[in-house]
Formats: structure tokens, C-alpha cells, sequence
């Protein structure tokens, strides 16, 4: 992806001063979203600016539409703010960190046309340095049958950080799993929950770091101009709007998260526990487990009662009752002792449901006091 409008150069540099004197936000929590309502607490539909060369749309809210069971974004010949054609993208207020980022999406299959799923953070959405640091899926033009993946790190694109993926399938027929794992090792990215290619943060090769900065979670649809056909191909617009859709959004904050598709036979009716994050208060006398737990269609579980017990520098059993989201903040008891700490979920219990503890992608998580 490229960053927001192009602007003259006294203007960036104001923007850039700007950015590195604001606070750097705070990392938001896990969530699954399943985009049947547009959330304003939680999204943003880009409206009213361009992004300038190559991008060859204007923004506009009402390009973002959602039914029962899907996200829509619309890609049309209405022109606006000096654009031939308008579309739509749709991005998180807040920012996020290390952890799983994962969409079930349709793409567009069309030459000159970009769908996306990707992380952005840079001077007009700063996530912390005010830098541009970006980690994509793209399916790029006609040929949705590869996927190309993409990352920037504190700066401009450097030449080789693409990568394309071939798909068993055409990716514009239907819907599908895409995800990537970010961490402070670098970056995994998954096709239905299968791993297919990697990439090892190096001095030569650095990939973001969420110390640097935080990004926003987007997704949008947008044709290209010519200075990008030899990349994505010519648009010519076909006569009437083109859509890509997205059935849900999730994210699993922390490194320890897990990328998974739901094992042969499981069902709303299983629960188990898909990620856990411990952090720290800022004297180090208390610990907080954040917990998310699924069913076994990927689907957070609400009022479900999970049991977790300490042991190490902080020892005792704690309790504490998922949120819609599936998430629970479970805090420790207050201890002034110094060293490693381990939590471990020992139960999760909700009404009708059935634990299977196989199934976590996560069971235990040190943390260093």
C-alpha cells in the first residue's frame, strides 16, 4: 500500500514534526468482528481525501455497506475530489501491536484493481515514530489465484520485501481465511490456516517492531492509476460497481497467539482458549492474564468462566467472566517478589458448552517480574 495524499514538502515536514510530538497510543485488546453493523467505536469509513498516486479513487463513506453477514466495499465511476471513480476503506480508530491479524474476505478479480487486508501505521495515522510501517495481503489485478504479501519497516518500501503466494484456488470464488502473525520475530502469513510464507526480522531485512510503532487494521478496495499498470494492470471500468467482501475481522493480541481453522468435527458447541496475554502494572506488584476464549467455529464466547493459577514469583487461583468479545482481564494478587511468573488456564466453563482443552492454542504464558 502507499501512505495518505501526497502533499508538498513544507506540508509533510510540519506533519512530520507534528506526529513525533504526540503521546504514542495505547495497544488495543483482542476482538473478533462480524462486520453485520458498521462500529464506530471500533472502525472508521474513510471519507473526503485521496490518497494520490496510485491510487486512482477518492474515499467515500457510503462506499461501505454491511448486511447480516458481510462487509462490502464498492468500487464505482462516481467521480469525486478530482478522481475518476470512488470506493471504499474501511480502517480501526485504535492501533494495534504484536499478535494475529486474520479476515475471511472475497477479493475482486480485475485488472488495475487492488483488495487488501494489511496494518498501517505512518505521519497521518501515527502509531508511534510517526514512520511508515505497513504488513499487507493484496490480491493484485485479474489473476486471483496468487496473493502477494508485503511489509515496510520505519520508512519507504524497500525493493524485495514482496512476496506472492500461490493459491489452490481461485481467491474471487468465494470466501477464505487470510491472516499473518506478527511478532517481534517478524512475519507469518496463512492461507486457510496454513502456514505459507515467513519471514525473519535481520539487520538486513528488518521487519516493524510494535516498540517503534503500533498500526491501524484496514481493509479497502481501489483501482490503480497508469503509473501502476505494469504492477496490478490497466482499470478500465467495466460498466457497472465492482465489491469485495469481508465476512469477519479478528485479532489476537500478544505473541503467543495462534493462527488455527477449526479442527474436523468441532462446533459452536466447543470452547477453548485462543490466545493469553499477561502484562504488568507499573510497580511490578500485580500481574493481569487477558484471556480469549472461542468456540470451536472461531467464534468468541460470551459469560464464559475461566480459572487460571499462578505459580513463581506470583502464586494463587483467579477467576473472571468473559466480555462479548470473548476477552477477560483476570488480575493477580499483589506480590513484591522478583522472577519469573507462570500462568495457566485450568478450566473454562459456560452454560451448554463442552472445554476442550486440546484445542487451546494457548495454556500457559511466563512473564518476568
Amino acid at each position: 500500500m502507499i501512505p495518505r495524499a501526497l502533499v508538498p514538502a513544507l506540508a509533510l515536514t510540519l506533519a512530520l514534526a507534528a506526529a513525533s510530538s504526540q503521546a504514542a497510543p495505547v495497544a488495543q485488546g483482542s476482538f473478533r468482528d462480524d462486520l453485520t453493523t458498521i462500529d464506530p467505536a471500533r472502525w472508521m469509513r474513510a471519507d473526503g481525501w485521496t490518497n494520490g498516486t496510485p491510487f486512482n479513487s477518492a474515499w467515500k463513506a457510503d462506499h461501505i455497506t454491511t448486511s447480516t453477514s458481510l462487509l462490502s466495499l464498492r468500487l464505482d465511476n462516481v467521480v469525486a475530489l478530482g478522481k475518476p471513480y470512488s470506493s471504499g476503506q474501511y480502517q480501526s480508530n485504535g492501533y494495534h501491536g504484536y499478535g494475529c491479524y486474520e479476515a475471511r474476505m472475497r477479493p475482486v478479480s480485475a485488472s488495475g484493481v487492488v483488495s487488501s487486508f494489511f496494518t498501517f501505521a505512518g505521519p497521518y495515522d501515527n502509531g508511534g515514530n510517526g514512520l511508515h510501517n505497513e504488513i499487507d495481503i493484496e490480491f493484485v489485478g485479474a489473476n486471483t489465484r496468487r496473493l502477494q504479501t508485503n511489509f515496510w519497516a520505519n520508512g519507504a518500501p524497500k525493493a524485495g520485501n514482496e512476496y506472492t503466494v500461490a493459491l489452490p484456488f481461485d481467491a474471487a470464488q468465494g470466501l477464505h481465511q487470510y491472516a499473518f502473525k506478527w511478532t517481534s520475530k517478524g512475519i507469518e502469513w496463512f492461507v486457510d490456516g496454513v502456514s505459507v510464507y515467513k519471514v525473519l526480522d535481520s539487520a538486513g531485512k528488518p521487519t516493524p517492531k510494535a516498540s517503534d510503532s503500533l498500526q491501524k487494521i484496514m481493509v479497502n478496495l481501489w483501482p490503480v492509476d497508469a503509473t501502476a499498470a505494469g504492477w496490478a494492470g490497466a482499470f478500465s471500468y467495466p460498466g457497472t460497481p465492482l465489491s469485495s467482501t469481508y465476512d469477519w475481522v479478528r485479532y489476537t493480541a500478544g505473541e503467543t497467539c495462534a493462527v488455527s481453522l477449526p479442527a474436523a468435527g468441532s462446533t459452536a458447541a466447543d470452547v477453548h482458549v485462543q490466545g493469553i496475554e499477561l502484562t504488568l502494572n507499573a510497580a511490578k506488584t500485580q500481574a493481569t492474564a487477558r484471556v480469549l476464549v472461542h468456540n470451536g467455529l472461531g467464534n468468541p464466547v460470551q459469560s464464559a468462566a475461566v480459572t487460571g493459577t499462578w505459580t513463581g514469583a506470583i502464586t494463587g487461583t483467579v477467576k473472571g467472566l468473559t466480555d462479548a468479545s470473548g476477552n477477560v482481564g483476570i488480575p493477580s494478587a499483589l506480590s513484591t517478589k522478583t522472577g519469573s511468573a507462570q500462568f495457566c488456564v485450568s478450566g473454562v466453563v459456560a452454560a451448554g458448552l463442552g472445554y476442550v482443552s486440546t484445542a487451546n492454542a494457548a495454556a500457559c504464558v511466563v512473564i518476568t517480574k
